[in-house]
């Protein structure tokens, strides 16, 4: 059965030794942040921040900083989570409409709604401000209807004013975008504090228009319950810990960031849209969830891990079906590097499945193909493969002036990027080194226990 909210999931991870409690007061900047930034450089346990200082509400961090914790919100094992994660997404279930849901016990509308009275916590050093790093934005287009839910970075910038930063190439943009030509606001609820597929299916790359809080229901297995905002005309997940109601205005960009970002550097300052708040509404006693962004590897890159390798390996699997695994490495934010094995079929498959994929929609920076013996998570076989079955003046495409690029410190232009695609594959069809076997590795045994001298028998 699927988690039915965060406070299930919370209580499964502390039951399996997955989740510490912080009893100490903790202070929202930086701090939070820290202890977060630890756990994920140690595959350590997600943390809960019983006492944060100046605030009530406690702060859970560190949920998703381990891809092992992922695939337990998922209720999925690691050798089958390809096959099993594509088979749910390919059955969407709509979501649920229910008149009343947790998220509802206190509602705050005009001079009641407050941000500042909330633990959101200031990251990095050189952020602009505290800001909402895993909120779920749900919206809808204003001209056909069509639903979105995504995840998209929100400055605090003051009681009831965020900022919020989505590029062209991301579903709200065009939404608001819609919007924004009609001189209309574009109505958006962002749900914190959710149960843990909602995030990760928020994350999956499905065509514009399709709801991700039905390819979430396909994940659970179950229909995510909605109810109806009480300022907005969007449905938000009935069991969030938090909702916060608001318009994204039309004709008006403030500074946003510096913020740390999922490529390990800050983001440029940018002028981007603001959201008007017209309600917050909560849980009684609600929790407030952090997620660390920053230096490969956080809660940020697992996130994207799984659903962007699903989607990027089903896409190609219908042009490529000899394609095998894809792994989008930390290495890249899990979305500026895509390494993919295949077993060629035809000489120059391998490049085209490089085309391929430079122009796939999660817009890689640079991709990586390797025959099917390779693992393409153990980056030691990766480089092996491409220092020995590669040569650069034959095997390295080399493109400029591809759209891509956000937040990538080394584009001289803004969104415009140069991307790269190396062939490690073995020359189809012609003969090459046979790599190195040792008979009956496998099946050698070796003592169980330490020290111990096997007998000469």
């Amino acid at each position: 059965m699927p988690f039915e909210d965060l406070r299930s999931f919370l209580a499964f991870l502390e039951k399996n030794g997955e989740l510490l409690k912080i009893e100490r007061e903790i202070k929202v900047k930086y701090e939070i942040a820290a202890g977060i930034r630890k756990i994920s450089n140690t595959q350590g346990p997600a943390l809960f921040f019983e006492k944060v200082k100046g605030y009530d509400t406690p702060v859970v961090g560190g949920v998703f900083a381990t891809r092992r914790r992922a695939l337990l919100g998922l209720e999925m094992k690691e050798e089958t989570v390809f096959d099993e994660f594509l088979r749910r997404i390919k059955r969407p279930i709509k979501p649920k409409s229910v008149d009343d849901g947790p998220c509802k016990e206190v509602i705050l509308e005009g001079n009641e709604v407050d941000l500042l009275k909330f633990p959101i916590p200031i990251y990095s050093e050189g952020d602009a401000g505290p800001y909402i790093t895993v909120g779920v934005q749900v919206s809808k287009d204003p001209e056909t209807g069509s639903k979105n839910a995504g995840i998209y970075r929100m400055q605090v910038k003051g009681k009831n004013k965020l900022g919020i930063m989505a590029h062209q190439f991301q579903d709200i943009s065009i939404q608001f975008s819609k919007a924004e030509k009609r001189n209309e606001p574009l109505e958006v609820a962002t749900a914190i504090g959710l149960d843990p597929v909602i995030p990760l299916a928020s994350q999956v790359k499905v065509p514009y228009g399709v709801d991700e809080l039905g390819v979430a229901g396909g994940l659970r297995e179950k229909a995510v319950e909605v109810v109806k905002c009480e300022t907005v005309d969007l449905e938000v997940p009935a069991t969030a810990e938090m909702i916060i109601e608001g318009k994204i205005l039309p004709n008006i960009r403030e500074h946003e960031a510096p913020f740390g970002e999922f490529t390990g550097y800050m983001g440029d300052q940018e002028n981007n849209p603001v959201v008007e708040v017209t309600a917050i509404t909560h849980r009684e006693d609600p929790i407030h969830q952090a997620c660390l962004t920053g230096t490969p590897t956080t809660e940020n890159h697992i996130l994207k891990e799984i659903p962007y390798e699903v989607t990027l390996y089903d896409d190609l699997k219908g042009i490529f079906p000899e394609v095998k695994s894809v792994n989008f490495s930390p290495a890249g934010g899990c979305q500026l590097l895509a390494i993919v094995s295949l077993k060629q079929r035809y000489k120059g498959e391998a490049k085209n499945l490089i085309l391929t994929s430079l122009g796939h929609k999660i817009r890689p920076k640079f991709v990586i193909v390797v025959d099917d013996d390779i693992d393409v998570f153990d980056h030691v076989q990766v480089l092996w493969a491409i220092v020995t079955r590669s040569q650069p003046v034959d095997d390295i495409i080399i493109l400029q002036g591809v759209a891509g690029g956000p937040l990538d410190p080394s584009t001289l232009e803004n969104d415009v990027t140069s991307v790269m695609g190396i062939d490690a594959t073995r020359p189809f069809g012609e003969p090459f080194a046979s790599v190195v076997d040792i008979p009956g590795t496998e099946g050698f045994q070796l003592p169980h226990t330490k020290g111990t001298k096997e007998s000469g028998k």
